[in-house]
């Protein structure tokens, strides 16, 4: 079994909110082979993304308090913006120049945060793989409807070698999907996956 679903279940207890349901999946990621502190907490870092800063501040306090978390290095003042930028380039090939463009003209401020901070601090300092990364974004923003950078991760997921058929079981083995979020998301990707 891949440590794909403890991270999924993680992010759905995450989710929901529901504090006793992330004490119980985060005890099952520590009996995991390839589990550790350190993968629970980059896991709730990483839904930040996705569930916001007050949620993911509530659990770290939950599961820290359980668990306690090892110390590890502090990467403030980093220069997150050149290393942002070569990992935003990774993950969206070529892709990346037109959605850094549209970015710019949306909101230059909101473009250097997703550089600088989702990508050059976030995505820079986990260890979760860029596969790994890739799949929990897709389903994560699945459950938050928002369609469009769903199918940009979907997109980057198959760039990176990751098969339809994983994507597609990733819907079936998440949790905290409505039928109709699946549905949706299942189109997605087999629209992706038929343009590449």
């Amino acid at each position: 079994m891949s440590r794909l679903t403890p991270i999924f279940s993680i992010a759905s207890a995450l989710h929901h909110g529901d504090d006793d349901r992330l004490l119980r999946v985060c005890s099952q990621m520590l009996q995991h082979p390839q589990g550790s502190r350190a993968l629970m907490q980059d896991v709730l870092r990483l839904c930040h993304l996705f569930c916001g800063f007050p949620k993911v501040v509530r659990a770290l306090n939950l599961v820290c308090h359980e668990y306690g978390f090892a110390e590890e290095e502090d990467l403030m003042g980093k220069d997150s913006h050149s290393s942002g930028k070569q990992i935003f380039e990774e993950v969206y090939g070529s892709d990346s120049e037109p959605v850094l463009d549209h970015l710019q003209r949306v909101d230059p401020i909101f473009l250097s945060w997703v550089v600088e901070h989702a990508y050059g601090t976030t995505f820079h300092s986990t260890d979760l793989s860029l596969e790994e990364r890739e799949r929990l974004s897709v389903v994560a923003l699945a459950a938050s409807g928002c369609w469009q950078q769903a199918r940009s991760h979907i997109r980057a997921c198959l760039r990176h070698g990751v098969s339809l058929e994983d994507l597609l079981s990733d819907l079936e083995r998440v949790e905290w999907l409505s039928s109709e979020q699946q549905d949706l998301a299942a189109t997605c990707i087999h629209t992706e996956n038929e343009s590449q």
